[in-house]
């Protein structure tokens, strides 16, 4: 299985709004902004640049001490945004190598070649210069290993488009801004911060204030002098980092998390547990309502010759859907710990997508959807403790948790599941949390095995553990259907051809006619 581990110190961004914010100041933090992106695109490129010339981003490198400065203003902004920028590309660096494991992984090639693949894909040496030395043996990796370990790369790399630069949000620190709460300017009580920022006029500062509302007035820990500054819609966001490390140590030190509960994520039913809960069942009809104004406005957008996003209703509804993801996803995963306490969640890879839905919201929720997830088990493990695992749900769907029998025809329709073989009866998408949580005991979660491999298998234990069928039609008794393995390709059977409703009408008549015939 493949276990997360928190690897930083558990910190809260909450997003506030600027209040009264007069032009002069406004103007001074846009064109702020619009320096920190501009720059951020010129560190981006001299980091590739090192990255195909060396083999690696560095964050230290601060060879030229004079172009950065001009564009982004002080040294200590030109440090920040470059540790930004290789943070940015190191985490998209990070997901096209576990591509690469997985590509590796699925591939035909000799033992010994995969393990140096694999080792040049852990030290991230695909495109590194000096020597690779193999850990156990200290023999250096061929040459032809190392071109084959580049060619894969670049062809995963180009599969995804590189991180826009241009769009970055503005991360500073106490350095170059300073969050205060306010002795006697609360405006009222609607501002509980202001922050103060140095602009791109040498000594020239403005304090920006913010507003507060319910949500971060409740949130604990403390505040830092961290501040991300962003534009969304035209409007200018300042993002306030909190320091949750000492409250999360209570919550922590509180919990007693006990077991697995295995999660089966799915549209109609947003998951459903090993333990035979149905979470979020009415989420799918929300979506639909918003799946159909998003492509009201989008037609009418596109017979209008403009694009979708130019609208702002378009905008809102897209923002609306992240909310009620990001709500919904909460309050369900919320509701799971507090009722089963789990020590650890399995769940099968997230894809989100449904046929019911267009393309346009399948798009949305792809986008936003397993990052909202993934952020919320990420905040349990930093506040409970919970790790989390994941498996590979290949055939979790078609195969029964009880006799192991896989089948396509076992699941009915969306809810229902009646396996071929043994009977068994339930829920289908508590049937595939039953079998996540059986695939927690395999290797790795068959996380690394091709579909062709897991279906091998599934048919092979099959096999050899010999289940008894429980109904009598699969005892071959007089009057009983034929072994539904026979019909199954899964067991090297030939399907039933389908029968359209026109001939199965031409054949009746037949059927009649040649019967009159008969009779005459």
């Amino acid at each position: 299985m493949a276990r997360r581990k928190p690897e930083h110190l558990p910190v809260h961004r909450t997003d506030l709004l600027p209040s009264n914010l007069t032009a002069g100041k406004e103007t001074a933090v846009r064109a702020l902004l619009a320096a920190y992106r501009k720059g951020a695109v010129l560190l981006g490129r001299e980091q590739w640049r090192l990255f195909f010339e060396t083999g690696r981003f560095d964050k230290n490198h601060d060879l030229d001490k004079v172009t950065f400065a001009a564009v982004i203003g002080a040294a200590n902004r030109v440090q920040m945004c470059r540790w930004q920028v290789v943070g940015q590309l190191q985490g998209w660096l990070s997901n096209r190598a576990n591509e690469f494991r997985d590509a590796v992984h699925r591939s035909n090639l000799p033992p010994d070649t995969r393990h140096m693949l694999h080792t040049i894909n852990v030290l991230g040496a695909w495109f590194r210069r000096e020597d690779v030395v193999m850990k156990t043996s200290g023999e250096a990796i061929p040459e032809s290993v190392r071109r084959l370990a580049r060619a894969i790369m670049r062809h995963v790399m180009a599969k995804h488009r590189r991180p826009n630069l241009s769009r970055l949000s503005m991360r500073l620190d106490h350095r170059a801004g300073s969050i205060a709460r306010p002795v006697k300017a609360t405006q009222g009580g609607r501002v509980d911060l202001w922050v103060n920022l140095s602009t791109l006029d040498k000594g020239r500062k403005i304090a920006v204030p913010l507003l507060t509302y319910a949500y971060h007035d409740r949130r604990p820990g403390r505040v830092t002098n961290g501040i991300q500054i962003n534009e969304r819609d035209g409007r200018l966001t300042f993002g306030v980092v909190t320091d949750m490390g000492e409250v999360c140590a209570k919550s922590r030190a509180g919990y007693d998390g006990h077991g697995v509960i295995a999660l089966d994520f799915g549209l109609s039913t947003l998951f459903a547990t090993s333990q035979g809960q149905l979470l979020g069942q009415g989420w799918l009809t929300r979506l639909k309502r918003y799946d159909a104004l998003i492509s009201m406005i989008a037609a009418s957008q596109q017979r209008a010759r403009r694009k979708p996003r130019d609208s702002k209703r378009y905008r809102a509804l897209a923002e609306d859907v992240r909310g009620f993801l990001r709500t919904e996803i909460g309050r369900v995963l919320n509701r799971l710990v507090a009722q089963g306490q789990p020590k650890e969640l399995v769940l099968e890879r997230l894809d989100f997508r449904q046929a019911a839905l267009s393309k346009r919201l399948n798009a949305i929720l792809r986008n936003c959807g397993r990052s909202i997830i993934q952020a919320k088990l990420k905040d349990l493990e930093e506040r409970f403790g919970i790790t989390t695992a994941e498996v590979n749900p290949a055939y979790s769907s078609q195969a029964c948790s009880c006799c192991g029998y896989g089948d396509k025809r076992n699941r009915r329709d969306q809810k229902t599941f009646m396996c071929l073989w043994c009977g068994h009866r339930m829920h289908a998408d508590l049937n595939a949390a039953a079998n996540i949580e059986a695939r927690r005991a395999r290797p790795n979660g068959w996380l690394f095995q091709g579909k062709a491999a897991i279906l091998a298998e599934l048919v092979r234990e099959f096999g050899e553990r010999r289940v008894r069928a429980s109904s009598p039609c699969r005892t071959g008794s007089r009057g009983a259907p034929a072994d539904p393995r026979l019909t199954n390709p899964y067991f090297g059977g030939t399907p039933l051809a389908v029968v359209r409703s026109a001939e199965r009408r031409e054949a009746s008549v037949k059927s009649r006619e040649t019967q009159a015939l008969v009779a005459a």
